[in-house]
């Protein structure tokens, strides 16, 4: 069971979507839960994204992480800290477990906060915020 704390049921089916979306890079699917637009940040800076620009973004990351032997990222925690009547803000942790070929596999775990809008069509994704690089992870780890 994946630890939760105030996080209210729509929003835990909502996160559970999208790892599916994820693991499958189903970009049509990750697309809809996302605004038009939305706020991507992370080390690297930050860039306004169009949830049409996913059907690039997504084939080629899960390429990436396939080629470095990553396992399907897994959601192991969410935290929700409602905002107002409109947005809530989400804390996620995600963990990818690579495949080395050897005994150990090892796990990275990163965070990821999201500002999530909540309207009369569902929840969807404003505001992305990646606490850490998986790149830059599997780079450390020779894996890329």
């Amino acid at each position: 069971m994946i630890p939760m704390s105030g996080v209210e049921p729509a929003t835990r089916v909502f996160f559970e979507t999208f790892e599916r979306g994820s693991a499958a890079g189903d970009a049509a699917s990750l697309a809809k839960l996302y605004t038009e637009s939305f706020l991507v940040a992370g080390p690297n800076g930050v860039q306004v994204v169009k949830a049409s620009d996913l059907a690039h973004i997504v084939p080629k990351r899960k390429q990436m992480l396939d080629a470095a032997g990553c396992g399907d990222a897994k959601l192991v925690s969410l935290n929700e800290t409602r905002l107002d009547d409109h947005y809530s803000m989400v804390r996620a942790e995600w963990r990818w477990r690579v495949n080395c070929g050897d005994s150990e596999s090892p796990e990275i775990t990163l965070p990821s906060t999201y500002i999530v809008r909540r309207s009369g069509e569902g929840l969807q994704i404003v505001f992305y915020l990646a606490h850490g690089d998986i790149t830059a992870a599997l780079r450390e780890r020779g894996l890329l």
